[in-house]
């Protein structure tokens, strides 16, 4: 007998389905027929659990950014070097092409926001650890004499992340030479122009 999910088990269980899905036939054309078909569920109770199809993709992305959150922590954490460590946080940061499925659901978002503090007080919270991590590597690297410091390292933080999301829209429209290699150099180029001495 199979033992029963528990509800968190279960909203997870249908989150990963979603992911499947969305990487398959894309936020903006995601049914919850298709998230239930992933889930092995019905339509209706994949709703039970969320509501609505736009509270689905939110919690996707939420997910998304948790796990990467984790990625990100460790495999930084194993970088000594405070110049690889920029790079590979920007390379993190970056979407791997026009179909990444993170950076397609932030499209989403952003399109449509959601309305509940909760849930933005946790996006703004996602955003912010990506800039103190930044900002952590910038402090590091100044205090071991390998640039500039900066005045304010959350605001230069700050600053680089916005420039990273606008390179993040060029390689999600598939503009022509604008992929994730140029992402990347053009978003090192921007972090190391005002960190040399």
């Amino acid at each position: 007998m199979t033992a029963k999910l528990e509800r968190p088990d279960v909203r997870a269980h249908v989150l990963r389905a979603a992911l499947l899905a969305i990487d398959e036939v894309g936020p903006e054309r995601l049914r919850v027929r298709d998230i239930a078909e992933r889930a092995g569920m019905s339509s209706g109770h994949v709703m039970y659990y969320f509501g609505k199809r736009d509270r689905i993709l939110v919690s996707t992305l939420l997910l998304s950014e948790d796990e990467l959150a984790e990625r990100r922590t460790a495999e930084l954490a194993a970088v000594t070097d405070p110049g690889q460590a920029l790079g590979r946080l920007a390379e993190l940061y970056l979407p791997g092409g026009p179909r990444d499925v993170r950076w397609r659901l932030w499209a989403q978002v952003i399109a449509r926001p959601p309305q509940d503090e909760e849930t933005l007080a946790r996006i703004a919270g996602f955003m912010g650890t990506w800039v103190r991590e930044l900002a952590g590597i910038v402090t590091r690297g100044a205090a071991e004499g390998l640039w500039r410091p900066v005045d304010d390292p959350e605001d230069y933080a700050t600053r680089m992340c916005r420039i990273m999301d606008s390179l993040a829209a060029d390689v999600l429209l598939g503009l022509p030479g604008r992929g994730p290699r140029w992402a990347h150099e053009q978003a090192v180029k921007a972090i190391w122009r005002e960190l040399r001495p």
